[in-house]
């Protein structure tokens, strides 16, 4: 300070001398600095060696590694392709085992339906068994009435042939005394034409014919009408009056009473049928009564009537 403040120095030395200060503090510092600098980067090469050093290790330590994961990675790829294969086996033979698991369950639903439909085969079988043990033991019942029918029929068949034989006496008898009655009929009333071919039959309610007087429930007359005049063609009311053989009215054969009037003479009939219809030259005519109650077993008379006169008459026979 003693220095700087001397007046006989001249101000050009004084900022020489300053400024030559400076320089030697910032070469000090520079110095210091630069010195510094250098331990540090002493400091940091000799880092930089061990670093490098470490780093080659760890890189050898890392390739060596590397080669050991290489290996495993090669190791673990053909551990996959063999896996894949065993795992592609598996999955066709899991798929095959499902088609078959399906195949079984399929032939185990139509096992089990054929099962079911046999088991119903079986027992549609045993109800068919069990109802043929039925008829069995009925047609033998049947068999034994049959049997015992029979016997009861042949010696009813025997007695029938008397009956017959007894029967066709009376027919004889009847035909003899239907032609004297006819005779009679056709002088007293003569109707101007005649009943011919006359055909009688009788059945049950099935349609079935039958000549058993328990069991007849129509009887149906057919003549044939021929050469009627022409006066006498035309819509005329033609009348089935049935009679016993002895000529009295059958009680169990409804009828209706009509009184006719052949010429002067008045005529009472109780008519069994009575049909009209429109007659001409030829036709065939058809008459039908039914018995309320059985009939008895003998010989019937059946004769027809125009409004005009008799026309004819014949006969059946009715059986037990």
């Amino acid at each position: 300070m003693s220095e700087l403040q001397n007046p006989s120095e001249h101000p050009t030395t004084q900022r020489w001398k300053i400024a030559a200060g400076i320089l030697g503090v910032l070469f000090l510092l520079a110095l210091v600095l630069g010195t510094t600098y250098f331990s540090k980067y002493k400091s940091s090469q000799n880092k930089a060696v061990s670093l490098g050093e470490q780093l080659d290790s760890t890189r050898a330590e890392l390739q060596t590694e590397l080669a050991t994961l290489n290996d495993s990675y090669k190791y673990q790829i053909d551990l996959n392709d063999t896996l894949s294969s065993e795992l592609e086996v598996k999955i066709a033979e899991v798929n095959d085992l499902q088609e078959r698991i399906a195949k079984a369950r399929k032939a185990l639903s139509r096992s089990e339906a054929n099962n079911a439909e046999i088991k119903g085969r079986l027992a549609q079988m045993e109800e068919l068994k069990t109802a043929l043990e039925q008829d069995i033991l009925g047609l033998k019942a049947e068999n034994q009435s049959l049997a015992q029918s029979n016997m009861d029929l042949n010696t009813e068949l025997a007695t029938t042939k008397d009956v017959v034989t007894t029967l066709n006496a009376k027919v004889m008898s009847l035909t003899s005394a239907n032609g004297k009655l006819t005779g009679r009929l056709a002088a007293l009333a003569p109707a101007g034409f005649r009943a011919d071919n006359f055909t009688v039959t009788s059945a049950n309610k099935r349609d079935k014919f039958t000549t058993k007087g328990n069991k007849i429930d129509e009887i149906t007359v057919t003549f044939d009408l021929n050469n009627i005049p022409a006066e006498f063609q035309g819509e005329r009311a033609l009348y089935l009056v049935l009679s016993e053989f002895n000529g009295n009215p059958v009680e169990s054969v409804p009828g209706k009473d009509v009184s006719l009037k052949f010429g002067n003479e008045p005529v009472n009939l109780r008519a069994a049928a009575i049909e009209k219809t429109q007659l001409k030259g030829r036709q065939s005519v058809s008459m039908s009564f039914e018995p309320s109650d059985n009939l008895d077993p003998g010989t019937y008379n059946v004769m027809v009537y125009a409004d005009s006169g008799y026309l004819g008459s014949t006969g059946f026979l009715v059986s037990k």
